[in-house]
């Protein structure tokens, strides 16, 4: 069989993988207007290949139409004078800058084509620019979708770790309260010290990690100042009164324009800080005007921050006065969580401290136009603690039934136990619907529900306790208990008015709610959405 003959290139060949070489865009005009023949870069501007421009008009091939008629109308001047002309640019990402039209002449000498030659450095400079463009454009999809991976998987992080978290809590209340051995009561407290050291760790590792994932924004709206107020004084006064400390609130009749929920996020570390580092004397929430912008203070009489370090205090893991690392004294991420919640509300927040003089954090909100009377710019030394204003109060223990909604099966085993042991009668559901079944079946009516806020599917605390209500046809109180820390889903709480009470929940936190929901002792004039834990 004799060898098969390789077809050698010819000239045209040659020629068109020259002009294909060439960065500049080639292309030749006929006399119709249509494309002849056309190089690789001229063809990739139109983002099309060659052989799909060849036959088209310049239109046709996905010139924008005003470039497309110029470009004709120059192609006509240039056949009929045989004078070639210039264009500033072709009027596509792909086919910028300038270009030459130039007469091609037949073997008699008459003008039968138009070459069109555009710049090489402009093309080149364009295809850069669209690469560029893409690879922004890919930039940014990847970052969305790691972002909001990075929120899937922080949300799931932060519900799941604490779901064990939250049963170790409720099993070793119950365990130490059984134990009379006072070695073995001690050995029950150093492995509270260590849940609490673990889930105090977890809960700010997460804050920290959404904060900077930009996972956290904020969604303004006006509330009123002192509703905010109450609740620190409601979460922080207890605390304070077992350290034999002054907690004091001077009110302000006004409404602020700023995210609640993160507000409030934002004053536990300052307040937690003024509680730890403040051995006697005590600690002053208070609400002054300046100018526009309303400003919140925490005054304590503790032992006072060295001017040198109040830039430091704000950083990761910057502690003072702990160089051991002893987790008693925090983890030093309260303030770095603060810094990054005023940069996502826009607040600023100072410091003013001396040694042994105590300390004053700030932070400004700005004031809608209903401002009431309240502290001005004179009332700067009151005494922290002092007389006056909200104060801390509590509530006797109320029995009652108490309808528990989990899905959790180990967590609604553990709160059902801690219920009954503080006398209170006890429905225990995993649902919605297995709640109105044993409702349905002869169960007595509860006197207040407690639900965690995510159950399975799409239901949750506030549908099972508005469900309840409408099964039990009154307003029966209800209590939201959750591991979650999304902004959104706590907003929705809060617009519900149900109090709210985090993963792992401290027993004594828990019970203390339920007693003046039962009772119906709330403070006045505020909605408790939140009681945080220690």
């Amino acid at each position: 069989m004799p060898p098969i003959q390789e077809q050698m290139p010819t000239r045209e060949d040659w020629l068109d993988a020259l002009l294909s070489a060439n960065g500049a865009p080639h292309a030749l005009l006929g006399g119709d207007g249509r494309v002849l023949a056309a190089n690789r870069a001229f063809a990739a501007g139109l983002g099309l290949a060659p052989e799909t421009v060849e036959g088209r008009t310049l239109a046709e091939a996905g010139l924008p139409a005003d470039a497309a008629r110029e470009i004709d109308r120059l192609r006509h001047r240039v056949m009929e004078t045989a004078v070639a002309a210039t264009i500033d640019g072709l009027g596509s990402d792909g086919l910028a800058g300038a270009a030459t039209l130039t007469p091609v002449r037949d073997a008699e000498g008459r003008v039968c084509a138009v070459a069109l030659v555009g710049d090489a450095g402009a093309a080149a400079a364009a295809a850069a620019l669209a690469q560029a463009r893409a690879e922004a454009a890919q930039a940014r999809t990847d970052a969305e979708r790691a972002r909001t991976a990075k929120g899937k998987f922080l949300s799931a992080a932060s519900h799941d770790l604490r779901q064990p978290f939250q049963a170790m809590h409720l099993f070793h209340h119950l365990l130490i309260g059984r134990l009379t051995d006072p070695t073995d009561i001690e050995l029950a407290n150093k492995l509270e010290q260590a849940i609490v050291g673990g889930e105090t760790l977890l809960r700010a590792l997460l804050e920290v990690s959404a904060l900077e994932a930009g996972l956290v924004t904020a969604k303004p709206q006006t509330f009123p100042v002192d509703e905010l107020l109450a609740k620190m004084l409601e979460e922080f006064g207890p605390e304070a009164e077992a350290k034999g400390l002054r907690f004091n609130v001077h009110p302000f009749d006004a409404e602020v324009t700023s995210d609640p929920v993160l507000m409030e996020r934002l004053l536990r570390p300052i307040l937690s800080n003024a509680l730890r580092y403040t051995l006697d004397g005590g600690i002053l929430l208070a609400a002054r005007r300046r100018g526009g912008n309303l400003r919140i203070e925490v005054r304590d009489t503790g032992v006072g921050i060295d001017p040198s370090q109040h830039a430091a205090i704000f950083e990761d893991f910057h502690q003072l006065g702990n160089p051991g690392r002893d987790r008693k004294h925090g983890l030093g991420l309260g303030l770095a969580i603060v810094r990054r919640l005023a940069q996502v509300l826009g607040h600023p927040v100072t410091v003013r401290s001396a040694l042994g003089k105590g300390s004053v954090f700030a932070v400004e909100l700005p004031l809608t136009d209903r401002a009431g009377d309240g502290p001005g710019d004179g009332d700067e030394d009151r005494e922290c603690g002092a007389a006056g204003g909200m104060s801390a109060s509590s509530a006797p223990a109320l029995a009652g039934t108490v309808l528990v909604i989990e899905d959790d099966a180990m967590q609604l085993e553990g709160i059902g136990l801690l219920l009954r042991g503080w006398g209170y009668a006890v429905i225990s559901a995993r649902g919605i619907d297995e709640a109105c079944a044993r409702l349905d079946s002869a169960a007595p009516a509860p006197d207040l529900v407690l639900s965690d806020l995510r159950l399975s599917g799409p239901e949750t605390g506030i549908d099972a306790i508005q469900s309840i209500r409408v099964r039990c046809g009154r307003r029966v109180p209800g209590i939201i208990v959750t591991g979650d820390t999304d902004p959104d889903r706590l907003r929705s709480v809060r617009r519900s008015g149900f109090p709210l009470i985090h993963k792992p929940c401290d027993p004594d936190a828990l019970r203390s709610l339920l007693s003046r929901s039962l009772g119906g002792e709330l403070l006045a004039g505020c909605q408790p959405d939140t009681v945080c834990l220690r």
